[in-house]
């Protein structure tokens, strides 16, 4: 199967990482609570896609889109309000099967959040652990949207490698298995 990313928050970061990731053999999910991001002119940079590019305008409730994804989708959650992000994360943190949780933003952001989830969320430490922040490659450390993008993308890249090395080995130790 091919790797799903679910973007939730498609401003300027949001954006550029879905045009990187838009030339990848992907399902690309992009959430947003804004209609005005999702529309056909802002989302014409996606248009030479090879990914399998799915949109979803939800008002209200972002985190309702989590049962609509493939199960091990990455989720990078970069919406333009803290509320609905931590939201987001308490949501993913009660969905068993994703892939990786990534969430934009400050080490202040993260103790606010890290705390809210644990109080009001009733999440453990080890369960809070699964969303990775920073995101992206810790030596790229450059703040212009683009430079955010490319480091997350490579980032995901990696992971993809990873996790095709490791089903990989999980089929060619089967194969070697007698019958």
């Amino acid at each position: 199967p091919v790797p799903a990313v679910a973007i939730f928050g498609t401003g300027h970061v949001g954006l550029e990482l879905a045009r990187i990731l838009a030339r990848q053999d992907i399902e690309l999910h992009l959430i947003d609570t804004r209609p005005d991001m999702l529309s056909a002119s802002r989302l014409a940079v996606l248009g030479d896609a090879v990914a399998t590019v799915h949109t979803h305008r939800v008002p209200l409730l972002p985190e309702a889109v989590f049962g609509e994804l493939p199960s091990g989708t990455h989720v990078l959650i970069m919406t333009h309000d803290h509320a609905e992000d931590v939201a987001l994360c308490d949501a993913a943190l009660r969905c068993e099967d994703l892939g990786s949780i990534g969430l934009i933003g400050s080490s202040g952001k993260w103790a606010r959040f890290r705390r809210r989830l644990a109080e009001e969320g009733g999440h453990d430490a080890q369960t809070i652990a699964r969303v990775r922040t920073p995101i992206g490659l810790a030596d790229i450390s450059g703040k212009e949207p683009a430079t955010i993008a490319v480091s997350v993308a490579a980032d995901l890249l990696r992971t993809f490698e990873r996790e095709a090395e490791s089903e990989g080995k999980t089929e060619s130790s089967r194969e070697r298995e007698p019958e």
